[in-house]
């Protein structure tokens, strides 16, 4: 089975990692500050604070924008994470509709929602894509899980959100990354990651043998990042460039082999995308699915909306409620081979609508 994600492994993950568990510190410390530096230029951006994950990143960044209280817009095509991290961090949810080309948050309908309990809007840059918002009144709080490599991504909001899931363009199996260029903000969240304290444990252990003294002066979470995970994040993001030229070959060979066929409507070409995903509209979405499985391709749904589930408020959205329903993922990782790529294209073309 040609599977929808592969992470991508070299020596150099191997290598950086195995330097980590030798060294005797296996908690934040050097190589998570390493990641940090680097990852802050990639973004452009003047900070970059390492966590656990992208949900926890979401979280800290509504609960540093002060959402408790208010509501949080949303797109509801999206990973639960999106919508959660407002709900934990105090704030009630309220879903904006998607543009039908983009399958990224309708600004037009955002605008429209803005209300004086509105404490902050969470874009999602769906599949790479990014379409920077017109001028609103409240904070941005990118959601850049998808976005990891796109020119723009990261450059529009308040902070930024990033993904290292084992499934993202740069996997470190999880963790995630908050960028801004506020000092004060960036500073204030270094404490949040780690249960509010006003020191790491690596500052306190350098220098002078271990330190107890410290402070806490608001609660945060236990969600810091570990020089394990940076150190195989690391690496992914020495390769990322290659990684992510791989993924613009195959989804141009996609585009280029699969236009034509009337029953399928494929996603624009998009200069600088990471392509995380490629997600093509099928009227027959259900059979399609099965027919690729049959075929030994795996295929998916990106996603089901937020607004379906029972946590969260049913907003009707006419876009997304529409238009998720033939929504396909097809398979999309370095790691493809020439005979992958071309498989797939066969399934497909296979497919009698």
């Amino acid at each position: 089975m040609i599977p929808l994600f592969r992470p991508s492994c070299t020596d150099l993950e191997i290598k950086y990692v195995t330097e980590v568990l030798r060294s005797g510190w296996w908690g934040t410390g050097p190589v998570t500050g390493k990641l940090e530096q680097h990852f802050a230029e990639l973004a452009g951006a003047r900070h970059a604070v390492a966590v656990s994950s992208c949900t926890a990143a979401l979280q800290l960044a509504c609960q540093a924008a002060g959402v408790a209280g208010g509501e949080v817009i949303v797109p509801a095509l999206t990973f639960a994470s999106t919508a959660l991290a407002a709900l934990h961090a105090g704030a009630a949810v309220r879903f904006a509709d998607i543009d039908e080309d983009t399958l990224c948050i309708d600004w037009a309908d955002v605008t429209a929602k803005i209300t004086p309990e509105t404490r902050a809007v969470i874009p999602v840059w769906y599949g790479g894509t990014v379409t920077p918002p017109g001028p609103v009144p409240v904070p941005v709080i990118e959601d850049c899980a998808h976005a990891c490599g796109t020119t723009g991504a990261g450059r529009h909001g308040t902070v930024a959100c990033w993904s290292f899931h084992a499934v993202k363009n740069l996997a470190a199996g999880d963790g995630g990354m908050i960028t801004t260029d506020d000092d004060a903000l960036a500073a204030r969240l270094r404490r949040l990651r780690w249960c509010g304290i006003d020191r790491s444990t690596w500052d306190r252990e350098t220098g002078r043998g271990y330190n107890w003294e410290y402070d806490i002066t608001e609660p945060g979470l236990k969600a810091q990042m570990t020089d394990i995970t940076a150190a195989l994040a690391l690496a992914q993001l020495e390769r990322l460039g290659e990684m992510n030229d791989a993924r613009r070959a195959i989804a141009a060979r996609y585009l280029d082999s699969l236009g034509g066929l009337g029953w399928l409507r494929l996603p624009p070409w998009r200069d600088g995308s990471s392509w995380h995903l490629f997600t093509v509209r099928v009227g027959e979405r259900d059979r399609f699915i099965g027919h690729m499985l049959a075929r030994g391709v795996s295929a998916g749904v990106h996603y089901r909306p937020l607004n379906t589930f029972t946590v969260f408020p049913p907003d009707p959205l006419p876009v997304t409620d529409r238009v998720w329903k033939t929504l396909v993922t097809l398979p999309l990782y370095p790691g493809m081979t020439e005979a992958d790529t071309a498989r797939v294209i066969t399934a497909v073309r296979e497919f009698a609508p």
